[in-house]
Parts: structure tokens; sequence; C-alpha cells
């Protein structure tokens, strides 16, 4: 998990909606897709049409990301679903709240080394 999470996310972003993302749902359970290149991104967007007119974003440092994972929860999604492409089975699920743990955890770690 620290790979993914020291890695910059790109997520999908409507650009008509700012601040909304993308979030899937699959067997009741909300799933937001990460990817760690905006090759990967961008051709998810090719590929879904549920996902056509929207952007990639990019998510650089810690605290855009703990952002992101505060309002997922607040829509209630439980996963992060990274590197997801359809048909192909290979994504990497991570729980929602320990992401947003790890990634805490690292924020207060570097304001205690500052």
């Amino acid at each position: 998990m620290r790979a993914i999470l020291e890695a910059t996310w790109y997520v999908l972003e409507d650009p008509q909606a700012p601040g909304e993302h993308l979030v899937m749902e699959s067997v009741g359970q909300k799933l937001a897709p990460v990817w760690l290149s905006r090759e990967e991104a961008e051709t998810f967007v090719r590929q879904s049409p549920a996902s056509r007119g929207m952007r990639v974003g990019r998510l650089e440092d810690l605290v855009l990301k703990e952002a992101f994972l505060v309002a997922l929860g607040l829509l209630g999604v439980r996963q992060l679903v990274v590197g997801y492409q359809p048909g192909r089975p290979q994504a990497v699920l991570l729980e929602r709240a320990q992401a947003l743990r790890e990634i805490q955890q690292r924020m207060r770690a570097g304001l205690e080394d500052s």
C-alpha cells in the first residue's frame, strides 16, 4: 500500500461540477477508481461510456489525497479501485478508511519532523 499512497493519483473529475469525482457501484458497494498514470485514466475514459466528458485530475500531495478520501467517505465509498480497466481483472482494492488513516499518519509524521 505504501507505494500506492506515495504515488501521484489520477482521478476523474466532472468539469461541469467542480469537486465531483467518478464513483462506481458494484454488488451494492460504492467504489472510487484511482489510477497511477494519466495514460491509464485516459484509457478508462475512452473505454467507459459512463465517464465520457470527464477530465483526468491529478492528486500529488497528501493534503489533496486526504481531502479526496474524506469526501469519498461522506459519499459512502468504502474502497478504492486502483488501476481498474473494463474487462481486465488486475485492479487492486484498498479500503478507503485504512488509506485515510495511513495518509493522516504520514502527515502527522511530516509535521513532527519539521
